[in-house]
């Protein structure tokens, strides 16, 4: 027979909070400070459970270099009481039956109920209740507070102001945190461009450009392979080098800078790889007085961490 044991609820429920803050190097989950509250209220309460405990999440405005939490917890404290072997009674509560009424007056002998000299039918058996395995349920797909990528790409020149086309290479660095919804996060991050293209139809173009940008990014949902949409814009620094068709030691070097923007549509797998395409746009001036306005279209594979 199974042992079974009463539940002593309290009607008086049990409070605890704490904050803390999240940085590149410390990171502590929900899941783990909802363990750690729990535990305290167990031993401040001197309880066995709490009974079905309710918790507030509150998030500090964004920060770019960390996060602070403020989590509170209360439920109702209960205790085991009366540890017995399960009676007949207990497996017909256990069982989802109403108990039967005891009568004192009869008792249960061999295989039926004696009663001065009557005999009723013998008793039905009751079997304790079988426990069958519950299959849990998938906990929901939680991102990092802390999402870092190095981007590897290559574009190609839709609109350019001073090419008649051309291509390049690029290589960036993103930093972004989790907002207040999961799927929200914002940061910064810079790189490096690397173009190769025309000037005119007598003189070839070389491309040394820094952007340095703000970034938005928006997931569409919490699964691990989700699409997402990236926003950027900032501003950047280059050089920009011309020479005449294939000879190099006649080239003329410039400075340029100006306003960067762009945008990508990506699909992330898992926590640490994702691919995108969108464009890159930069617009602005170069020493000597050139209008620079360049659109790629950009190809990219990110590795996360």
């Amino acid at each position: 027979m199974p042992t079974v044991a009463d539940l002593v609820i309290d009607t008086n429920y049990v409070r605890e909070d704490t904050t803390w803050t999240n940085t590149y190097k410390y990171i502590v989950s929900k899941s783990d400070m909802r363990k750690v509250l729990l535990g305290q209220m167990l031993e401040k309460a001197k309880a066995d459970v709490i009974i079905q405990p309710r918790e507030n999440v509150t998030t500090a405005a964004f920060h770019p270099f960390k996060q602070t939490y403020t989590m509170e917890i209360y439920g109702y404290p209960a205790r085991y009481r009366n540890f017995r072997t399960a009676s007949e009674q207990d497996l017909r509560i256990l069982n989802g039956l109403e108990p039967e009424p005891v009568n004192y007056n009869t008792i249960y002998i061999g295989g039926g109920y004696q009663k001065g000299s009557v005999v009723a039918p013998a008793a039905q058996e009751i079997k304790p209740a079988v426990l069958r395995p519950v299959k849990e349920k998938k906990p929901p797909y939680l991102r990092n507070s802390y999402i870092g990528t190095v981007e590897l790409g290559y574009n190609w020149f839709a609109i350019s102001g001073m090419h008649e086309g051309g291509h390049g290479l690029l290589l960036n660095t993103t930093h972004m945190w989790k907002n207040n919804n999961d799927c929200v996060y914002q940061g910064f991050g810079a790189g490096l461009n690397l173009n190769i293209g025309r000037y005119d139809s007598d003189n070839d173009a070389r491309e040394w450009l820094i952007p340095v940008y703000y970034t938005p990014r928006f997931y569409w949902g919490k699964a691990s392979c989700i699409p997402y949409l990236d926003l950027r814009i900032g501003s950047f620094l280059g050089l920009m080098a011309y020479n005449t068709r294939n000879n190099w030691n006649n080239k003329t070097v410039d400075l340029a800078g100006g306003l960067y923007y762009g945008g990508f549509i990506g699909m992330e797998f898992g926590k640490h790889f994702d691919i995108a395409v969108g464009t890159d746009q930069f617009f602005g001036g170069v020493m000597d007085n050139d209008i620079m306005f360049n659109l790629t279209v950009t190809a990219k594979l990110a590795v996360c961490f």
